[in-house]
């Protein structure tokens, strides 16, 4: 399939988890041979991206908000006619839509479903409109898609079974997303200046997220007051969201204010993974945990919760590769972070282990599986 066409359909050119997951797919179909790979954003500059593989056509839709593109997407399907539009995440329903406009084109539509529509309809997103209409447009235009590529198998069953997405099997497939292990290790040589590490005088635990409601900081901060019982360690949250106000104040009140930072989003938050001593995943919903992967290719031992949709199990298993906890289980969390700064043998065993596991998530062995499933749509 070396003479097809393939466009992505992406938020922006940042380095946040989808952008780093299309560019990761786009380079693997990039060394697989293919040629003709069109990035379509909404936001960001090429020229700032160092992800992409050097060779894609970036394609600026004009505007700045997924509602707002599926007419700019259309035009382009109408003058270019990929033989493939792959759309991620959030965006999938702005792509249908724009895929649905009338216009000549025999473009194939993938959407690749990232996160849980249920969750993010009642839990994360609850009483806001917006997402009861997504979840409810969902059964409707999923369901007329060319395929559908869900992260973990849990997943696939939720849209299938509970949101009612109607579509034959061999248009469906559970395929894993993937890093770019080599572009993520040499991004982590580049030397921090952050005060922790100059020099680096305690243990430091990290995580890396967006600070929202999914990804249940405030369990890593009640689990941090039951380590710091036993050891002097600090806890660094890279990331930024609507829940940092919340989540400084449980700081203050807890009074960790001198041990916990929060620096907020960074492009390069491999560079501070290659400083610390654990990585660690509190999420309650995770459809994969991109993050995970980058931990172990940069050396970290990992601890997860075992979330709602099977992300981290997906990487890590049954604690083959890291440590997998209860879901909302601060006690637990606690204890692995414990038994693992407090045991080399383990931390080396689990260093070990990630570094083996994380190149099943290299980039031209997740595009051949997309290869395989696109031949069959």
């Amino acid at each position: 399939m070396q003479n097809i066409s393939i466009a992505f359909f992406t938020w922006g050119l940042s380095s946040d988890a989808i952008t780093n997951i299309a560019a990761a797919l786009a380079q693997g179909f990039w060394e697989l041979g293919i040629r003709k790979i069109y990035v379509l954003y909404l936001n960001g500059s090429p020229e700032k991206n160092i992800s992409f593989p050097k060779g894609v056509e970036f394609v600026h839709l004009g505007v700045h908000r997924a509602r707002l593109a599926p007419l700019p997407i259309a035009q382009f399907l109408r003058s270019v006619n990929p033989t493939f539009f792959i759309s991620l995440a959030f965006l999938n329903i702005a792509a249908i839509l724009g895929w649905l406009l009338p216009g000549k084109h025999t473009t194939k539509l993938i959407i690749s479903q990232q996160n849980t529509l249920i969750y993010k309809a009642q839990v994360e997103h609850q009483g806001e409109l917006l997402m009861q209409i997504q979840l409810r447009l969902a059964r409707f235009l999923y369901s007329r898609v060319s395929g559908l590529v869900a992260t973990t198998p849990s997943l696939l069953q939720e849209l299938i079974q509970e949101v009612g997405v109607c579509l034959p099997t061999k248009r469906t497939a559970v395929i894993s997303n993937l890093v770019n292990i080599r572009l993520v290790q040499a991004q982590a040589q580049v030397t921090t200046n952050h005060s922790w590490f100059c020099p680096k005088d305690k243990p430091v635990i990290l995580s890396v997220a967006r600070l929202a409601k999914q990804k249940n900081f405030p369990l890593l901060l009640k689990a941090y007051t039951l380590i710091r019982r036993q050891l002097d360690v600090r806890l660094m949250i890279i990331g930024e969201g609507v829940e940092r106000e919340v989540l400084e104040q449980q700081i203050q009140e807890l009074d960790l204010t001198q041990d916990v930072s929060l620096p907020g989003s960074s492009e390069n938050p491999w560079s501070i993974m290659s400083q610390v001593d654990i990585f660690v995943l509190p999420s309650e919903e995770e459809a994969f945990g991109l993050v995970l992967v980058e931990a172990m290719a940069c050396g970290l031992p990992v601890v997860a919760t075992n979330a709602i949709a099977g992300g981290p199990r997906s990487i890590i298993g049954d604690s083959e590769y890291g440590i997998l906890v209860p879901n909302g289980d601060a006690q637990k969390l606690a204890e692995a972070v414990v038994k693992v700064l407090t045991s080399e043998d383990l931390r080396n065993q689990l260093i070990a282990c990630g570094k083996d596991r994380c190149k099943a998530f290299d980039p031209q062995i997740i595009a051949k599986q997309w290869l395989l499933f696109m031949e069959q749509l």
